[in-house]
């Protein structure tokens, strides 16, 4: 058996290196500065610089094979890479990093619209051919032989260092293992992953190899899924049309699954698609196209049901987005079946990039659909649920820093406000948004206020001392655990009926009752009700015989359904002493 030397090793990963080294030396700056993230104790720059060192990853990449592909020599190259650095640069100066929900969509468009385009961007002005597919496929190989092979790297050397640990009394800090991950997840794995990358793209036209392997995975695993996709599908929207009701939000996993795994298949068996021996693959994507027009055009019936009455945001405006995409791929391969598969990753790259910056962001779209939603509503007169809806576009509003849509939609003059500290803070947010709606003569309703329906949730705050006089002994309690436990002599169990909302504390001989649901229910009953609640409002007390019990409850979760409320689960502590 031959092994690799060394020095072929060493040989190898230097022209890996050299012909990559933009790709590399982001793979270097996000491992670094990952670890530097976990151990700072003000870690919020650098998990930035991670972030948007990792999008260097296949921006340099897809940067680099342009350049080869265009036969540019060294300089151009690097000119061409150096300006795709000064764009993350500009990025890492306007980004303010994943906190807020708006921002790691824009964070997540970037990513998958980077990656599609080392897909494409090298056949840039060259007319489509098999290359296309046999570069992609060694792509996708790629990606799965790196993260296998990286995986297995790291738990050899975590077992390793286990050992030295262990065996030999070496001092091992756990943070070194976590260390070892973020080296190979952003070095070695990149490297293991660029020395597959295929030279001379268009020269791939002419490769007619085909792994039997992909061909097997797309019959015989995806296949069936899709198929069973389609079906749960199409009952589905049986099942809609014949009740008259409107989708449910939870279809959008379903539909998103099905093109998933639908067009990867796709995508897999392309290049067999004209071979007399596998008519299947053509029934297959005939009906794949067919099946997922009413798949995309129920996804878009389920978000415009959210954005009726509720206005635009951009997890909203990212579904209607790809379901507006799914629905003109699927006609356009309907009525185009022979059609290439560059369209696919072009199409979805642009969109998703177009989307990102500027007045047709998602983020400027919903902004400005918040923004005359909240002037609508101020305006509006004899709606019960004005307050509720208003405080809601104005959270939002708020997040965002939208100082200019919020005045234009209050009629009055705003209070002064430090508009710079508003998003970092909920409870100043909450503050703000009382003083704004107050000048335009509206009630503020908190985010955790609840209405007839939805869900409902109470947490215990931490601030603050807890009185344990007159108690002898304390447990860990919760909803779910009923086993009984030892304390001195006696033996303590708790058991929790989901149906009455009254959990049974037993001690000894001695059984006590707390009514969680009446508990919830008062809570629900404040106006100015919260999520986060003093923990003495989480107590219930009892007592049996010359026991004295206090349940103080430290979560609280269940769902309102009209005048009622079901508590689902709950944990907190028991506090046992004598009367």
């Amino acid at each position: 058996m031959h092994f690799p030397s060394f020095v072929g090793l060493a040989a190898r990963g230097r022209e890996i290196v050299l012909r990559f080294p933009w790709t590399m030396a982001a793979g270097v700056v996000a491992a670094a500065a990952s670890i530097i993230a976990t151990t700072a104790s003000d870690d919020t720059p650098w998990v930035r610089v991670a972030m948007v060192a990792a999008l260097g990853l296949p921006l340099s990449l897809a940067l680099t094979l342009l350049a080869e592909e265009r036969g540019w020599t060294a300089r151009p190259s690097a000119v061409l890479n150096a300006f795709g650095i000064a764009l993350l640069v500009l990025l890492f100066l306007y980004w303010p990093g994943p906190d807020r929900k708006h921002e790691a969509i824009r964070y997540f468009q970037l990513n998958v619209g980077l990656h599609l385009l080392v897909a494409t961007l090298p056949f840039l002005g060259y007319p489509e051919s098999r290359a296309d597919w046999q570069y992609n496929r060694r792509l996708f190989q790629g990606i799965l032989r790196s993260a296998l092979f990286s995986l297995v790297l790291f738990i050899g050397l975590a077992i390793a260092l286990a050992a030295l640990d262990q065996l030999f009394g070496v001092d091992v800090p756990g943070e070194v293992y976590g260390r070892l991950y973020l080296i190979m997840a952003f070095v070695v794995n990149t490297m293991i992953f660029l020395a597959g990358v295929p030279r001379g793209i268009q020269a791939l036209a002419i490769d007619s190899s085909y792994p039997r392997v992909l061909k097997v995975f797309a019959q015989y695993v995806l296949t069936p899924i899709v198929f069973v996709y389609l079906v749960l599908l199409l009952a589905y929207l049986v099942k809609i049309i014949a009740g008259g009701e409107w989708p449910s939000g939870w279809i959008g996993w379903l539909v998103t699954s099905v093109a998933v795994a639908g067009l990867l298949g796709f995508l897999l068996v392309h290049p067999l698609r004209n071979e007399r021996d596998e008519a299947w693959i053509r029934t297959y994507t005939r009906w794949l196209f067919i099946g997922l027009i009413p798949a995309a055009a129920v996804l878009l019936l389920a978000f415009w049901k959210r954005v009726l009455p509720y206005g635009l945001t951009e997890p909203r405006l990212l579904g209607i987005v790809l379901g507006v995409w799914l629905l003109s791929i699927a006609v356009s391969y309907t009525a185009q079946p022979n059609a290439g598969i560059r369209r696919i990753p072009v199409t979805l790259a642009a969109l998703l990039l177009f989307t990102l910056y500027g007045p047709f962001s998602m983020t400027s779209l919903s902004v400005a659909s918040q923004g005359r939603r909240l002037e609508n509503l101020l305006r509006a007169r004899d709606n019960p649920e004005k307050g509720r809806e208003a405080s809601a576009a104005l959270r939002f509003l708020l997040d965002h820093g939208s100082r200019r849509e919020i005045a234009a939609a209050v009629p009055r003059d705003l209070p002064p406000v430090d508009w710079d500290s508003v998003s970092a803070h909920r409870g100043k947010r909450d503050s703000v948004a009382r003083q704004i709606l107050a000048v335009a003569g509206v009630t503020y309703v908190p985010e955790y206020a609840y209405s007839r329906d939805g869900y409902v949730f109470f947490n215990a705050t931490r601030d603050g001392a807890t009185r344990i006089s007159g108690y002898d002994w304390m447990l860990q309690v919760s909803s779910a655990n009923s086993a009984a436990q030892r304390i001195g002599t006696d033996s303590v169990w708790i058991r929790f009926d989901t149906t009455t909302g009254v959990a049974r504390a037993g001690i000894h001989q001695d059984t006590v009752l707390f009514d969680v649901t009446r508990l919830v229910q008062k809570l629900m009953s404040d106006s100015a009700a919260r999520q986060d609640v003093p923990s003495e409002r989480l107590g219930l007390d009892a007592s049996a015989g010359a026991r004295r019990v206090r349940l103080a409850l430290e979560q609280v979760d269940g769902r309102r359904m009209g005048d009622s409320v079901r508590v689902r689960s709950w944990h907190g502590k028991l506090f046992l002493g004598r009367r």
